[in-house]
């Protein structure tokens, strides 16, 4: 039987892991994209022109949204208005110039986003030579209103986000956490339940720290939309329904977003139900779970990705191992370790040595898997080793790989040594504070991928 179960638990891990597999197959039919970039324009960069032009022209490297789009043409006498901005099949974007341009340098300042939400904005100049007539052909009042508000939001479209990224890492830290708990009842404690060591406190103290966790990822979900939409339209404006819907609606980034925040209340709501029925909460509660860890693979750059089937995949393994990983280590500190010390039969410190010791497959299952898969993700996002080296993406990414050796090295003295001398109470606060140190450094981990979530992969560096 103990040979039974020591298969059991690791070839159910293996399945939870599995399902993202097929979650991202049955979206691959969504998008198959990369970050979008300039190719070129029309009129083109430094151009001269003896004739105006009647438009202006933009051919992006992957399909622009349009419902984030925005193109702003200025001159000797200021902003012109233009027409209605449209798209083709081409992964163009044109806009008409109602009237006619006359002598002068000019400026053509435009903004869309890839299919990750992310906005991508650029400029160019060119010139008109020659006499020109100057006579203008009105355009409609629908068209110049149109063309303001374009103008507007373009302009004051931020450049940094620090809110964001602190939005980010509370979702990021927040999800692992959740991670952590389901890992923790499900797959830590009912082996140690069924050796007759005592586990309903320690379970509903993990509840409870996860109720509480997805009232921060709330919060930061909510102020991510927000940062996000002031980046694609201007804070004035970031908050009218107008912009927020199509947002949400229309770019693979708002379905990442629904699906984190839906999964959050399924979540919630499971682990309310499952107090009076767990075969409805539970699977409540998983499901909720599955659509969290989707949202950050769909608000990222795996969405945008060539590659996307096997990006997304990546993304969804490296964060659900992550998950089981640093989050159940956490909920062996934070609440398995406290409820083994208030039970009152037995020796409390070999209660501790079981829950680690139980908690410790998992672990040891899981740790490969975030680092195989985050190896695959750099390769999907890198398209070589000279990347590494030359790019803000790939400094960034070394940064993070040596904050997770440092993660794998703890892990491993917790595993080798700190995890053989429990039993005892030196050996109880000893494991207590090397398990408190891997998870600080795995904070730090955290944080560096908050930056490379932000930061351009090199395959988006196309400029026109």
């Amino acid at each position: 039987m103990p040979r039974l179960v020591g298969w059991t638990r690791p070839l159910a891990v293996a399945g939870v892991l599995a399902m993202p597999c097929v979650l991202a197959g049955a979206a691959a039919p969504l998008r198959f994209v990369a970050h979008t970039g300039l190719k070129r324009s029309e009129p083109a960069k430094n151009s001269r022109l003896s004739v105006a032009p009647a438009r202006i022209s933009l051919w992006f490297t992957a399909r622009p949204q349009l419902v984030l789009s925005r193109i702003r043409l200025t001159g000797p006498s200021g902003a012109i208005p233009l027409g209605p901005i449209v798209a083709d099949t081409g992964y163009s974007l044109h806009a008409s110039i109602p009237r006619t341009l006359g002598p002068g340098d000019y400026r053509v300042q435009w903004q869309t986003a890839s299919a990750d939400g992310h906005p991508i904005r650029g400029e160019f100049t060119f010139a008109v030579i020659g006499q020109t007539a100057e006579a203008a052909v009105p355009s409609a009042p629908n068209e110049s209103a149109h063309a303001s508000h374009q103008q507007a939001a373009a302009a004051e479209a931020p450049r940094d986000h620090s809110e964001y990224r602190s939005a980010r890492w509370l979702e990021f830290v927040a999800l692992l956490t959740v991670l952590g708990v389901l890992a923790f009842r499900h797959g830590v404690l009912p082996p140690l339940a069924a050796r007759g060591v005592p586990t309903a406190d320690a379970a509903d103290r993990a509840r409870r720290l996860g109720q509480n966790v997805l009232v921060v990822y709330a919060i930061a979900a909510v102020v991510r939309l927000y940062t996000e939409s002031v980046a694609l339209h201007g804070a004035e404006e970031a908050l009218g329904a107008g912009v927020l819907m199509p947002l949400l609606t229309a770019t693979v980034w708002g379905v990442g977003w629904i699906l984190g925040v839906v999964g959050a209340m399924l979540l919630l709501i499971g682990w309310l139900v499952s107090k009076r029925s767990v075969a409805i909460g539970t699977p409540l509660a998983l499901t909720g779970a599955l659509g969290m860890v989707l949202s950050p693979a769909l608000s990222g750059h795996a969405a945008a990705s060539r590659h996307f089937v096997l990006s997304v995949t990546l993304d969804m393994l490296h964060v659900v191992a992550a998950g089981v990983w640093l989050g159940g280590l956490l909920m062996v500190l934070v609440a398995g370790v406290p409820a083994m010390r208030r039970l009152t039969n037995g020796n409390q410190d070999a209660a501790v040595s079981a829950l680690v010791n139980s908690f410790h497959p998992l672990a040891l299952f899981c740790a490969p898997i975030v680092v195989i898969a985050g190896l695959g993700t750099s390769w999907t996002r890198l398209g070589g080793f000279g990347a590494v080296w030359s790019t803000e993406y790939g400094r960034t990414l070394l940064l993070k790989v040596g904050l997770v050796a440092l993660v794998a090295g703890m892990g491993l003295y917790n595993s080798l040594r700190a995890r053989r001398r429990l039993g005892s109470p030196e050996g109880t606060r000893r494991f207590r504070a090397t398990g408190a140190i891997e998870i600080a450094v795995a904070a730090l981990v955290v944080v560096a991928t908050t930056f490379l979530v932000g930061t351009p992969v090199p395959s988006d560096m196309v400029s026109p």
